[in-house]
């Protein structure tokens, strides 16, 4: 019986590494330097919709074992994240207007270490990514998410709010095009499209 299960875990854990790195090898993840590819010109200014469902690795950092709480506070967001979402900065005022036009099915979870959750999810938008966009790549480590008053800031709205500082734009669409965690170093690698 425990042999069973032992091997039914490994099968779908072998299917979630297998799954990840079809995305890593997607999005063409690597090693890299600090903050290289800044402002290049994005290859793939597209205005097809995200019509047929594409799967995500949604990074959630919560120290919160209720997984209700996670999946309604942090996964949306996370999605959206992915989607066209409208930003204004003003000094050191940033906002963000996440998207919500897209659908989600969670698929997988893991606990990779300590607080920080890998959710792999299901989703599809008809929402278009516009033109023109300036590609950043940014790398920041866990620690830089910890919030002096408890809440963490989650991965994914870091990287668009860096991003969109990076622009040097007032105003635009934010989205990020990858995002990735190397647990051996603890730092988070973002790939991260601007539009005016």
């Amino acid at each position: 019986m425990v042999r069973a299960i032992v091997s039914s875990m490994k099968k779908r854990s072998m299917v979630f590494s297998f799954l990840l790195l079809l995305i890593c090898n997607f999005y063409s993840f690597g090693s890299g330097g600090a903050e290289g590819a800044a402002g290049k010109q994005a290859k793939q200014a597209s205005t097809s919709p995200w019509k047929d469902a594409r799967i995500l690795p949604v990074y959630v950092l919560s120290k919160d074992v209720n997984r209700n709480y996670i999946e309604g506070m942090y996964i949306p967001q996370g999605i959206a994240a992915y989607y066209p979402n409208q930003f204004t900065m003003n000094g050191k005022e940033r906002r963000i207007q996440f998207e919500s036009r897209y659908s989600y099915r969670i698929l997988e979870r893991h606990l990779i270490k300590e607080d920080v959750w890998l959710y792999s999810v299901e989703t599809s938008s008809t929402l278009t990514a516009p033109a023109n966009a300036k590609t950043f790549t940014l790398y920041f480590n866990r620690s830089a998410l910890i919030a002096n008053y408890g809440e963490a800031i989650q991965p994914a709205t870091y990287a668009l709010e860096r991003g969109a500082r990076m622009s040097g734009f007032t105003s635009g669409t934010v989205r990020l095009e990858g995002l990735i965690y190397n647990e051996k170093d603890e730092q988070f690698k973002a790939v991260v499209l601007v539009s005016p």
